[in-house]
């Protein structure tokens, strides 16, 4: 009996082992090498996922690996700069997981995608419980709220039912209740395609088999992250691309990391005010654009046309002075804004006043020292008994 369990175990940690990595496709305007496709963890492919929908704020690098660094830089996708001649129409951003990927629920794709080759592949795919939140976890960092919509509209960018910014992640799985929807993805990957060969939208779709739909992994497979609030759920949204006013167009380049770098929106969150995916520009092509960059200025000011040219027009942020009673005897409080996206609080008032403050009490406090040190040293009269007589009166 011992010995039946001696060979029992090995064979079960072989069978563990022996789960097939998930294939990762990506379509976009990207031309990469027909090379062998490098092999990622989990958590290598949470953080390229992260950067290609814009949440790379709530998924710190910290102290990654070259390896991992090139990945992202590799299959991040591209960066728009701050200075970009961009358009409205800037390509969507999409993470599709399609989970129970076997020869039997999904030979039709199979088959259709034999000649295309995977950008990368995912060793030791977790399970599905995993994988449904990671993606809904992508879903609320995105803006997105969960809608209960049929993938065919769900992969549809211009859906706004469906659809809240410019990036989205969809978790389907292929035998849901023991039916196959095998029909229902052929549908949506035809539509993934049309909207990619358009560069109207970028897809990653990543397949996971079916043997790792119950795999058993660490408690975080991919790995730690910073999960938004539930105030923050479904108003965090992603800046859209809009026209700045440019004289040139600058071209799109990826990011590019080195092993000391920390991503500084990191560090710049504030524990009060939604976190804004980056520093965003001084004019904006609508008041619509300026609104949904700047999170509605802040919540501390608003839009407005600041002027307009040929070209186009100059939206930005008029910031507003915030005043509020607190304390029983109801004393009031002013706060002034202040940057592209009133999302620095003006603290130049109180800086002066404990700066002139402190001049003061210094000055205060040296004249006080000096008056002690001279008391003593003025000089008495020369002849301190004049006109006395010091003999005895006979």
């Amino acid at each position: 009996m011992k010995l039946t369990s001696s060979f029992l175990l090995p064979a079960l940690i072989g069978a563990a082992s022996a789960i097939p990595d998930a294939n990762v496709y990506i379509f976009d305007a990207a031309r990469r090498p027909a090379t062998n496709p490098p092999t990622l963890s989990p958590e290598q492919a949470r953080l390229v996922f992260a950067q290609r929908l814009g949440t790379s704020q709530y998924h710190g690098i910290g102290d990654a690996s070259e390896s991992t660094l090139s990945y992202i830089n590799e299959f991040g996708g591209q960066h728009e700069s701050l200075f970009q001649d961009t358009t409205n129409d800037k390509a969507a951003e999409l993470v599709l997981i399609v989970e129970g990927v076997s020869p039997d629920t999904a030979e039709p794709l199979l088959k259709e995608w034999t000649s295309i080759k995977p950008a990368f592949t995912m060793s030791q795919p977790p399970s599905m419980v995993a994988n449904k939140k990671l993606v809904l976890d992508l879903q609320r960092q995105s803006g997105q709220d969960s809608q209960d919509c049929q993938l065919e509209n769900a992969v549809n960018p211009f859906d706004g039912n469906c659809w809240n910014g410019r990036s989205n992640a969809i978790h389907f799985d292929l035998a849901s209740k023991g039916e196959t929807k095998i029909d229902e993805l052929m549908a949506a990957q035809k539509r993934l395609l049309q909207f990619a060969e358009k560069a109207e939208m970028n897809v990653v779709v990543v397949l996971m088999p079916e043997s790792s739909r119950t795999s058993k992994t660490s408690g975080k497979p991919y790995g730690s992250y910073e999960e938004p609030s539930q105030v923050l759920i479904g108003k965090v949204r992603r800046q859209t691309a809009e026209e700045p006013m440019t004289e040139a167009p600058v071209a799109s380049t990826p990011p590019t990391f080195n092993s000391k770098q920390l991503q500084s929106s990191n560090s710049s969150r504030n524990s009060t005010l939604k976190p804004l995916p980056k520093l965003p520009p001084l004019c904006h092509s609508s008041k619509d654009a300026c609104e949904s960059s700047t999170n509605g200025c802040s919540g501390h000011g608003t839009c407005f046309k600041k002027y307009s040219t040929t070209k186009a027009d100059c939206f930005t942020c008029r910031c507003s002075i915030e005043s509020f009673m607190f304390g029983k005897k109801k004393y009031y409080k002013e706060s002034s804004w202040g940057g592209s996206a009133c999302h620095k609080q003006d603290v130049s008032g109180p800086f002066w006043l404990i700066g002139l403050f402190t001049v003061v009490m210094v000055g205060t406090i040296s004249w006080g020292i000096g008056l002690m040190y001279s008391i003593g040293e003025e000089q008495l009269p020369g002849v301190i008994g004049a006109g006395v007589s010091s003999g005895k009166t006979r």
